[in-house]
């Protein structure tokens, strides 16, 4: 049973770490020698896990084509090697390695790309949850909303992106070319989430981004209207988030409110 885990142990440590120690157990033939035999697992291991990559980052690929997307991948496995008994899992780090990668940071742009498509997979894999209806928020005394706190939708993730790469992302997706890149001088605030079995995204404005954010953090809905002050006079703040309320619940963000 040791002898087994040696041998199982050393020929995943050769797939991922090209180390020599199992070459010894590889005999060779007249036709092949044992460095040939073994380069055919190697070798499909690897194209599996680009193969992964594409998978889960199709529009990056289109945008650098498929040899800079093949030698971004090569790159990427030698510094984040499959760590996960599951591939779907392999390419969470590809964004990070983007972003500090000392040839890729140049290009801040790709890391952002490779963001929103990792991004859009968590929201498609997400749980499913009950939606918030307006009938059940209705059935509340209007006294007692100021206690309410809300739970959002599992799929819900929140970005900030200083480049148009979602307009990028768009284009690419529906085969048309992309737009050229620009920066902005401040982070565009986005959400993506899913309804029922569609994957959703827009952009938001400071005001509704921060709301969102102080809902996931647990606030209570009349210290999100405090907080909504800072955008607006205070007699007009309640019916500013009731009016963001109705349509996170409109579009599928909420899936339950509960009172304190």
């Amino acid at each position: 049973m040791n002898e087994l885990f040696y041998l199982q142990n050393s020929f995943q440590n050769y797939l991922i770490n090209l180390s020599d120690d199992f070459k010894k157990n590889i005999v060779s033939t007249k036709i092949n020698s044992a460095e040939t035999r073994l380069s055919v697992y190697r070798n499909a291991y690897r194209l599996r896990l680009i193969e992964a990559l594409s998978t889960h980052y199709p529009v990056l690929k289109i945008y650098l084509g498929c040899k800079k997307f093949e030698e971004l991948a090569v790159s990427y496995l030698s510094y984040y090697p499959s760590s996960y008994r599951s591939i779907r899992w392999f390419g969470d780090q590809l964004p990070t390695f983007l972003e500090k990668h000392p040839y890729y940071e140049k290009f801040p742009y790709l890391s952002q790309l490779a963001q929103f498509e990792w991004t859009q997979t968590l929201v498609f894999d997400a749980k499913d949850s009950t939606v918030l209806q307006m009938d059940v928020l209705g059935s509340i005394d209007a006294n007692l909303w100021g206690e309410m706190k809300f739970e959002m939708h599992p799929s819900l993730h929140r970005l900030e992106l200083s480049w148009n790469v979602v307009q990028v992302w768009q284009m690419l997706s529906e085969n048309q070319p992309p737009p050229d890149l620009i920066q902005s001088i401040q982070p565009v605030s986005w959400i993506l989430w899913r309804k029922e079995i569609f994957n959703q995204f827009c952009s938001l404005t400071k005001d509704e981004a921060w709301a969102i954010d102080a809902i996931k953090q647990g606030m209570k809905f009349e210290e999100v209207c405090e907080g909504l002050c800072q955008w607006m006079d205070e007699k007009n703040v309640a019916l500013h988030a009731a009016s963001l309320l109705k349509g996170w619940m409109m579009g599928g963000l909420i899936s339950d409110v509960t009172l304190l």
